[in-house]
């Protein structure tokens, strides 16, 4: 404790004090700072040994200590008023002021102020350090069960890679983050959130990532000479594994700081509580994107099966009318499929449908959806497609059937016949366009088969 005498050496005494003038002056301060409230605001402290010590002298007092971000400074005016005593205080020196008039006093009773002056505010830093750390931990816990309701219902992964990344960068007040998963010896992007538009690299090397950190261990402020830093925006700030489990890795990567703070260790912390609440979501959301894509994709010819194909033409028929544009739908039938199955045999027919289920699912653009509609028959949904263009589409497929020379698998070549409908120029709900699209393909039946017939 550093005390310097500022006062003079004859404060306050009385008559009766001379003969011994520390014992019952210290004990008097003492009596007068007793009653300052510790547990007060910092105002409500600083007043208390104000009136105290305008109590042990009889006259006007001030009380300054440098608190931050702003000094506090309580009591009458600097003016006129003399320095009694420093303290050492949160933020540096403290000092307590004085009126001029005073009687005798010694230097003991003089440091006994400042004394009572520096426990009172030990008590306050004490009791400031102890509030972040409780403003901390009620942050943490917010902001853990913040992300634990947002990520409670199982989503699909794509949503759920948002949500992850909008959470973890609210929370940190992040300018930017990204999410990469595992695919192979790399980490591949899945996902970034950005309010600069910064971008990152579509895919780092696996040995990159664990030169820093490995699955399941904390989050890491990468070094100033990570390599990590040549794939990712230089100012990235920290860098979070993600277990998913099964020999399976991901990765969330922050960038700095809207509020310019740096990433303190109980920011990485709660990080770490956050990758791996996070981490539990996306597994569950992959595993749910499994189970959807199972029960909606037939497992023979990999196109989406009657269920799937029901909510796809449901999704795609609204689209079209909210936004007033045209769908078309193709059915198909392979030609003469119960004779391949009679003289060949069931595993043959099979192989027809695996290979003309690979035709339709890569024949054509990404967002034109193939399914297996039932048996040998199959079903195209074209969006934003017209009649006379889906025409076309039909006879280009029909075409390609045609085309397919018989192998081993499939000894006998193969033809199709199709049918055409359209929304609106057909029909303009579910059941009456796809009804338009089967009596289009009997019609293509009825006239020789390997044929296109529109509604």
């Amino acid at each position: 404790m550093h005390v310097r005498m500022e006062a003079p050496p004859r404060l306050w005494a009385t008559a009766e004090d001379a003969g011994d003038p520390a014992g019952p002056q210290v004990s008097v301060v003492s009596q007068a700072f007793a009653a300052v409230p510790l547990l007060g605001t910092p105002p409500q402290v600083a007043q208390a040994c104000v009136d105290a010590v305008r109590a042990l002298t009889g006259g006007p007092a001030r009380v300054e200590v440098p608190t931050r971000p702003v000094p506090l400074a309580v009591g009458d005016d600097a003016e006129g008023l003399v320095p009694l005593a420093s303290f050492d205080a949160p933020g540096g020196q403290g000092r307590v002021l004085a009126g001029a008039h005073t009687a005798q006093y010694d230097a003991q009773a003089v440091q006994a102020v400042a004394e009572q002056l520096e426990r009172v505010w030990a008590v306050q830093q004490h009791r400031a350090a102890q509030t972040l750390e409780l403003d901390q931990l009620r942050f943490h816990l917010g902001a853990l069960q913040q992300v634990a309701r947002t990520l409670s219902v199982v989503r699909g992964a794509e949503e759920t890679e948002r949500l992850v990344l909008d959470s973890v960068g609210e929370v940190f007040f992040a300018w930017w983050a990204a999410l990469y998963h595992t695919e192979g010896e790399q980490y591949t992007c899945r996902a970034v959130r950005s309010l600069r538009g910064e971008s990152v690299a579509f895919a780092i090397p696996g040995r990159v990532v664990r030169a820093i950190a490995a699955p399941g261990q904390p989050p890491v402020i990468p070094p100033e000479d990570a390599e990590i830093r040549d794939h990712v925006p230089a100012e990235v700030a920290v860098v979070a594994p993600l277990d998913f489990g099964d020999e399976e890795a991901g990765l969330l990567i922050l960038g700095r700081r809207m509020t310019d703070a740096p990433y303190e260790p109980h920011d990485l912390a709660l990080l770490r509580a956050l990758a791996d609440s996070s981490a539990i979501a996306l597994r569950n959301a992959e595993l749910l994107d499994r189970l959807r894509a199972q029960a909606t994709i037939d497992p023979l010819t990999g196109c989406h099966n009657r269920r799937g194909f029901d909510e796809i033409l449901e999704n795609e028929l609204a689209r079209s009318q909210r936004y007033n544009r045209p769908l078309c739908l193709v059915l198909l039938d392979i030609d003469r499929f119960k004779a391949i199955n009679d003289d060949f045999g069931h595993e043959v027919g099979d192989h027809a449908l695996q290979r003309i289920g690979r035709a339709v699912r890569h024949a054509f653009r990404s967002t034109d959806s193939a399914c297996r509609y039932g048996g040998e028959e199959f079903a195209l949904v074209f969006p934003e497609t017209t009649k006379e263009e889906g025409l076309k589409l039909a006879e280009r497929l029909r075409v390609l059937v045609e085309a397919l020379p018989p192998n081993a698998e499939v000894p006998r070549p193969l033809t199709a016949s199709f049918g055409v409908a359209a929304f609106p120029a057909d029909a303009t709900n579910h059941t009456d366009l796809v009804r338009a699209a089967d009596r289009a393909l009997y019609q293509a039946k009825s006239n020789g088969r390997n044929r296109v017939e529109l509604a």
